[in-house]
């Protein structure tokens, strides 16, 4: 299995097929939104922590580094779930 072999497949089994779509669409944009959201969080920090290097602020530095690392935790849970659930779904095909 491959880092970049992420995706999301969720079972829809005895549903309308147009239901099927829409619901597939669903779960690939909210992993997108959620890694946007994420993403984001992690330019704010960045920028936050050019801000307080410019001013010598040590608190603030600190403050955003924590956010920095919220962020990035953020996204590793996120590509850790889908892992998960795809190795969980070949393992009981």
């Amino acid at each position: 299995m491959e880092l970049t072999d992420i995706v999301v497949r969720p079972d829809f089994t005895g549903l309308p097929p147009n239901l099927e779509v829409g619901l597939t669409h669903l779960t690939d944009n909210a992993a997108a939104v959620l890694i946007m959201v994420s993403g984001l969080g992690i330019v704010v920090s960045l920028i936050g922590l050019l801000l307080s290097g410019w001013t010598s602020n040590p608190h603030l530095a600190d403050r955003f580094k924590s956010s920095l690392a919220v962020s990035i935790g953020a996204i590793a849970l996120l590509y850790l779930g889908v892992a998960a659930a795809n190795y969980s779904a070949r393992l009981f095909q």
